[in-house]
Parts: structure tokens; sequence; C-alpha cells
């Protein structure tokens, strides 16, 4: 990666640790955390089901379909090779997406 957005070739990123959790008018249902909460701080979801931002551009996103980071930021995409993902899922797709980007519920299961 080069400047923000700028990719040559496109590999999942491995220090993605979760998905930060209330997307759109989504909110946490538990924060197990009880420091202040500051502007720069957000809830990051490391299992359970969440709302995440997709982006199918690269490939129609089927339910079951595994998740990994996407050259677009902010979102997840379809993870077309899991051998090459390995390390770098974020979780499964619970609803389909044909193209677009979108928001749909997944499953996280970091892997």
């Amino acid at each position: 990666m080069h400047q923000a957005g700028e990719f040559d070739d496109w590999e999942e990123l491995k220090e993605v640790a979760g998905v930060i959790s209330g997307a759109g008018a989504y909110k946490p249902a538990i924060v197990l955390d009880k420091q202040q909460a500051e502007s720069n701080r957000a809830p990051v979801a490391l299992v359970g089901k969440v709302y995440c931002q997709v982006d199918a551009q690269y490939s129609t996103i089927g339910v079951g379909d595994l998740l990994t980071t996407s050259a677009t930021p902010g979102h997840a995409m379809k993870a077309i090779d899991p051998l090459k993902a390995f390390g770098a899922v974020i979780g499964k797709a619970l609803r389909p997406l044909q193209s677009g980007q979108g928001l749909i519920p997944i499953l996280v299961a970091l892997q």
C-alpha cells in the first residue's frame, strides 16, 4: 500500500483484529470496558453477529462466504482464495450482496 487507498497488488491485511461495532444506525449490545469513552475510541467486535460494510465489486458475496479486508477502505470483501486469506478472515457473510457496496450482517470469526 502506498498512499491512502492506493494498492499495487491487493493482499489481505493480517493486522485487522475485528469489525467496528455499531455500523450505521446499529449500536453495540454490550461493551466490556470500564474506561471513559473518548472521541477516538470505537468498540471492536471480536466475536458474534454484527453489521459490516462490504464491497462486492471484486466478487459476488453469498451466504456463508468468508470475508476479508478489501482494497475499499472500511469495507470487507469475499475471500476469493481462503488459503491466501488465512490469518486475515474477519468472518462469514449472513446475507448475500450481488454487486456494489452495502451493509450486511456477518458472523465475526477471526481466523
